[in-house]
Order: C-alpha cells, then structure tokens, then sequence
C-alpha cells in the first residue's frame, strides 16, 4: 500500500503544488462570472477548487512522481467531492432552486474535463471511492479555509458514503428542474442556456488547462485595424493590371458604402458574383468593423482545407499578416522549428488575431464532443466571423447551426459575415434575416453563359470535351468512379497523359495539394503550350479553388452546386469571349443515373423544374435561379426538425447535439495510409506550402512516408513520445492518410490491421497511382468528393 500524503504536499503535475493549482483555476473561473450574481459566482468558483481533488489519491501521487506507470481516474472523484460540498454550499445559501441546475452542469463538467461530454443522467462518479487513499482532514481544512460558507461541513468516510443517497436525490431533482414536460418552448432561449453551460464548461478547462501552459492571446487594437485596412487598399491598387481590377474595386466600394449605412448589426450576408474579390472585401469589412466598433480578432471559417490555405495566403498578401490555420493537418505556423512542439495549445484555443479555421472545428466550438473542444471559445469575445461557401452545410443541420450561432454571438459579442453567391435562407434559423450587402455584375459584362446539353456516358463526354477548340476545359462529375472513367476515356489518344488531371477525395491531402498546384501551373501554360488542357474533377474543384477555365462541362446536380462550378468558367474574365458551363444528364455506360447516389430526389426535381425552363441562361440570371431553388426546397422541408435536439441537450441529453456534423455523415469510412511522395519537381512547386510539413519530418528524422509509418508501427518508439510530439506526429501521418468507405477499403487491405487499432498501410504500387490516385477497384465507387 502506498504512503498517504498530506493534502499540503501532493503534486498537480511536476514542480506545481495541487492546493495552488485548485486556487488558481477558482480564481480564473470566477473572473469569467465577474458579473453574476455573487452566490453563482462562489458556486463556479467552488468547482475550481474541487475539479483535481482526485489527484490527491496516495496512487495518483506516486504516479506524478513516477513510482507507478499510471494512476488511478482523478475527474470523477473530484466531481463527487464538489457534488457534496456543492449541494451543501447552496443548501446553506438557500439558493438550491436558482441553482441546482448549475451544480448538476459543474459536477459533470468536472467529471467530464478530459473526456467526451457526456449526458447529466449518467451517474456513474456517484461511487465509493479508496477514502483511506486521500488525507481528508487535510482536504477539509484546505475546503474551511477557502470558504467560510463552508466551516460547518465535515468531510470523513462516512458523511462522504451517506452522500451517495443524497447526492442520488440531488441529481433527480436537478433533472426535474430542467424537464419542460410538454410546455412551449422557443428554441434560441433554450440554446441560450445551452450556451451558458458551455461558457461554465469553458472556464473550468481554460483555467486548468492555461495554469498547466500560459497562453498569450493576440488582439488587434484600432491602430492595427486602420494599418490592415490600408494593406488591403494597397493589395489592390498594386493588382490593378488584373483583369476584373475596376469592377472588384467597384465592388468594394460598393459593399463599404452599405456597411457604412447599416453598421450596428450582428449578421450580414456579403452577397457577389463568383470571382468579385468576397474575400478580400470581407476582410476589409473585419478591419473596418474592428477599428470602428472594437472587434479584437478575425475567424474565417471554411469548408474544406483548400480554400483554408488559400486564403490563408490572400490574408498574408493583403493584410501583411499571418494567421494561424486550424484544422486537421495544421501544426503551429512558425519558422523555427525548435518551436514546434512549444505551443500546439495556443492553436486550438485560437489565441492568435487572425485564424482561418474549418467548418468542423467551429463546429466544436458551438456543439463540442470532448471537453478539449471548449478551448476554442476561450478567445472569441469581439470575433468577426466569416462564414464562407455557407451553402456547403449539410441542409438538415444548417438551422440548428444559425441558432447556435445566433446564441454565441449574443454571449461573446461577435459579429457574423456569410459569404457566397449561392446564399442559403436564414429565416428559419435566425431570429432576424441578416442584413444584405449585395454587388451584382454589371449588365453585359458577363463572364459565361450556361447551356443544357444532351445527355452523355463517359464516352461521348470524352468526345464532347475533345471536338470543342478550348485552351483550358474541366469536367465536373457526381461521384468519383465517373470522374475515373471519364479521366480514362480521355487520356487514351493524349501522348502520356500529360495534359489531363483526374482530381477527386480519394487522393491523399499531399497529392492533392501537388495536384492543385501542377494545374494552376498548367492553366498559366495552357495558351501558350499548343496543348489542350482537361481536368477531369469531381466536386472537389467546384468551391474555393481559385482556377479558371474556357469551358467546364458539369453532370447535372443541384443548381447550387452548378453556380458554384459556374465560377470556375472565365473567373477572372481574361478572354474575349464568354466562356461556357455546358451542363448535362450522366449516364454510366449509358445506362447508370449516378446523380441519385449523392442527390436527394427531391432537390433533383426542383433543379431539373427550374433549370430546364431554357436552353440557356446568362450568368445575371444565375443567382435568381438559386433563390429560388431554396425558397422550393425549404418550403417543401423547413428542416425544423433538428431543433428538437435542442429542447433534449437541454434537458440533460447532451449526446443529442453533439452528434450532428456540419458536412453530414453519408456512410462509414476507414483510414488508409499510403506513402506517396512528390517528386522533385513537384516539392520545389509546392515549397512554400509544405514548410510546416518539412518542418515535422524534420523533428521526426524521416525522409518520407515509408520511414514514417515504420515509425508509427514501432509500439515502443510511439509509447515514448510525449502528449505533445503523439498529436504532432499524427498531424505529418495524416499527410498520408485517406479515409475510404468499408466495403471498398476491405476489399484492398485486410482486417487484421484494423483489429488490432491499427492504419493498415497501402504500397503506392498496389492501388495508388501518381496520377490517378486510388484508382483500384473503381467499379461501383458512388462516392461523392
């Protein structure tokens, strides 16, 4: 049995006494409820000082000083000390109805501080734990000198056992005060709540996680903004030679005149043609906003890790500023790679001014799974918010997001700015329609137009893309096999393929970016080589991509995602001639409607209702055409019925809103690694966007993929890497890693793998191909992206 230490004497972590990093966390908690009510307050701060009396356990100490590989769970213990102390506290105030809700959030909280959120009805830290193991008059006296509402509690094995009962009453009670039976109830007061909880939640893990590792945020002082602001001027007066200059300036100034008009409300919807400059002008709008109104940080937030980047580079030309990337493959952005593994906390708490970040990582900062996820919220006090590509949400959770949203930005003082030129309807999500800051393109200036054509197979597209005298010319496919057999059909009279690209999801993240860049390189050539160009694509290329071509030839889909593939045609008006969008019906072997494997049937009907009322439309007439494919379609389903998830978060299920995504889940995927390298060519393309990649194979001395995922299979080598260096190295795997739905992963790789926690790795000569990607088996492969 091991040596009972005095409370005065145990360790938090090492060189940091435990009594001090109780009262530091109480302290920081309370700073986040300067404004409540005082007995609140001496409650939120009481649950600081209970969460890591856990780590007082004689096992728990020895871990900390290395006398024992692991130490026993410290969360739920410290749940049941404040549950008792708690209860008692309120009791004693007479304050138990105003708040047993609070106490019953604080004691999960506590209990889930590092884990998955889990729902108020679970119990299970209500237990008899190892008293004998814990110096409880010494955790008495620390309690009596903290709080003198709490002298007269007594803290010894039996008033602690007589609590289990007790403490069971309490919960049920705390339950019964959040049932609203069948009463009405408003969805936005509800997440209100929700919303409050998760401000408690994220003081309790800012203060435990901050007194661990001190963060520094950066904010952007009025001075700051006024020098952005006049970057961005700058950036656009030294690109006056592009060919949409005069009328994205027009733009601008446009969209600044009516912000100006309308400057005091919390949701705009930032309104242009594809190709205008949206991004260049929301961030003049952030700046402006901040230097007029105080906002201290920018969030710009995107669906996919593509337009991330990209605009992560346009802030950095424009602003003169660096922002910080969060998302799945980012580490850190820094040149030193010594600093590396310093401060990977300061990017997920998004402690830097200016962060681009993903739509499922502001997700978790509205609806987070695990309590890591909160560090998100620490920080976002006086955000602006740029929302882009909205119409990439999934349409089932778009309402429930806009609610959540609306909620946040009324506790955190945000300011919220959608962009795109396919705006989805706010009006059942939101209490109040956003305020419109619309440009629309000038009359005949024109960019495209769209034509409906015959229906095609992969064969007859093929010859439809190579009869038409273009420079540079797309195709857009629905799922991932089209896109393969079309890429087949086309490259088989093309002199080694060279002047054809398939892109599609089933490429790993490094061979996409290489690919991204050989075609942005290509399309600079293609006038000048003699040669065609074909990019054979699916909807990987449709939003964000920054890339222009004569003609895109895309299946038929959706209307909104038409418009959005639409921008890819003459984008930057740099012809004499309008480019063209030919769209078309897709048959697989003339045979197979594929649509229906990524469509629902019903927004099929309405695109196909609109859409083939002509033969032609200008590019002006596009966005009509949108509002009223969505008035349709969310008259027909409001998506209403996701906020009952809402009613049931609040009444203890919390597992019911943290389910949801923001993309969806359309079918269950496994990890593949596979270890495709660029070439030399290709790294010198791509310098500039791997330094952070090169940096982490660098830290972790491999020369590629292979090295790596040796590594990754030595259990001894990965048992020793700290927390920090694990996240790290996972982050360069991912580099290599591609998710694939099962029944087609298990058809390439076995299950051993799997069984055993594993990524199964996948020889680049086996299925991958430099060019094409995965690319065996395609048969059957109805994926979308």
């Amino acid at each position: 049995m091991p040596n009972l230490n005095s409370f005065n004497s145990c360790l938090a972590r090492p060189g940091v006494m435990l009594r001090d990093h109780l009262i530091n966390v109480r302290r920081t908690m309370e700073c986040y409820f300067e404004e409540s009510e005082q007995r609140l307050k001496t409650l939120i701060g009481l649950a600081g000082l209970c969460h890591d009396l856990g780590k007082s356990h004689a096992e728990w100490q020895e871990y900390i000083n290395k006398k024992r590989e692991e130490g026993p769970n410290h969360s739920a213990c410290g749940a049941f000390f404040f549950s008792y102390l708690g209860y008692n506290l309120l009791q004693a105030m007479g304050k138990w109805n105003d708040y047993g809700v609070f106490w019953l959030w604080l004691t999960r909280d506590i209990t889930d501080h590092h884990s998955k959120l889990k729902n108020l009805s679970d119990d299970t830290w209500l237990k008899r734990y190892s008293w004998e193991m814990f110096d409880l008059s010494g955790i008495e006296a620390f309690i009596h000198e903290q709080y003198d509402e709490l002298r007269f509690i007594t803290i010894d094995e039996k008033t602690l056992e007589d609590w289990i009962d007790t403490g069971d009453e309490a919960i049920e009670d705390a339950l019964d005060m959040l049932n609203l039976g069948f009463g009405r109830w408003l969805p936005l007061e509800l997440m209100n709540k929700l919303q409050l909880w998760r401000k408690i939640t994220t003081s309790l893990i800012g203060g435990d996680r901050f007194d661990v590792t001190a963060i520094n945020a950066n904010r952007i002082d009025d001075l700051q903004h006024a020098q952005y602001s006049n970057n961005i001027d700058q950036f656009c007066r030294e690109n006056q030679a592009h060919p949409l200059s005069k009328v994205r300036m027009s733009a601008q100034r446009e969209i600044m005149r009516q912000l100006m008009n309308a400057p005091n409300q919390q949701f705009y919807t930032l309104d242009m043609p594809t190709g205008y400059g949206k991004t260049i002008t929301a961030l003049k709008i952030a700046a402006w906003l901040g230097e007029k109104q105080g906002y201290k940080k920018i969030i710009y937030v995107a669906p996919y890790l593509s337009i991330l980047e990209q605009t992560s580079l346009a802030i950095q030309g424009a602003m003169k500023e660096r922002a910080l990337e969060h998302h799945s493959l980012a580490i850190l952005d820094i040149e030193d790679k010594q600093r590396v593994g310093e401060n990977q906390l300061a990017m997920e708490a998004w402690s830097h001014s200016i962060v681009c970040t993903s739509f499922n990582q502001f997700w978790k900062a509205l609806f987070p799974y695990r309590a890591q996820d909160v560090l998100r919220r620490v920080f976002l006090k006086d955000s602006v918010v740029i929302v882009d590509e909205p119409q990439i949400f999934n349409p089932e959770v778009w309402n429930l997001f806009l609610c959540a949203l609306e909620s946040l930005t009324l506790l955190l003082n945000l300011k919220v700015v959608f962009l795109s030129a396919t705006m989805p309807p706010f009006n059942y999500g939101l209490s109040k329609a956003p305020t419109t800051l619309q440009f629309k393109a000038p009359s005949g200036n024109d960019r495209y137009y769209l034509e409906v054509v015959d229906e095609k197979d992969e064969e007859l597209l093929a010859k439809f893309l190579k009869e038409k005298e273009y420079s540079s010319q797309a195709a857009i496919l629905n799922t991932i096999e089209d896109a393969y057999r079309v890429y087949k059909k086309i490259s088989e009279n093309e002199a080694n393929g060279e002047n054809v690209y398939l892109l599609h999801g089933l490429m790993t993240p490094l061979h996409k970016k290489v690919l991204i860049e050989k075609i942005k390189l290509a399309l600079s050539n293609s006038k000048q080589s003699g040669h065609p160009l074909y990019v054979i694509s699916t909807q990987v290329l449709e939003a964000g991509v920054d890339v222009s071509f004569q003609h895109v030839a895309r299946a038929l889909s959706v209307l909104p995602s038409i418009v959005q593939a639409a921008g890819r045609v003459n984008r930057h008006n740099e012809g004499t001639e309008k480019g063209v969008i030919s769209v078309f019906p897709f048959k697989r072997s003339g045979e197979k409607d594929t649509r229906s494997y990524i469509y629902p049937n019903n927004i099929q009907k309405i695109t196909d209702q609109i859409l083939f009322e002509k033969n032609s439309w200008a590019e002006t007439e596009l966005i009509a055409l949108v509002q009223k494919y969505y008035n349709e379609m969310f008259s027909q389903n409001t998506y209403e019925g996701i906020l009952a998830a809402i009613k049931d978060a609040y009444q203890g299920d919390w597992d019911k809103i943290s389910q949801f995504h923001p993309l969806g889940e359309d079918y269950l995927r496994l990890p593949i690694f596979i270890p495709w390298e660029p070439d030399e060519d290709e790294k010198g393309l791509l310098s500039k966007r791997l330094k952070t990649f090169n940096i982490l194979k660098e830290k972790f001395k491999v020369a590629n993929g292979k090295d790596l995922y040796d590594l990754y299979t030595n259990s001894n080598y990965m048992s020793k890497l700290s927390f920090e260096d694990r996240k790290q190295f996972m982050i360069l795997f991912n580099h290599y890693v591609i998710n694939v739905p099962v029944k087609k992963v298990l058809q390439i790789v076995g299950k051993d793998d799997y069984l055993n926690n594993r990524i199964p790795c996948l020889p680049v000569t086996d299925f991958y191909d430099s060019k094409a990607g995965l690319s065996v088996p395609f048969y059957e492969f109805n994926v979308i992206i």
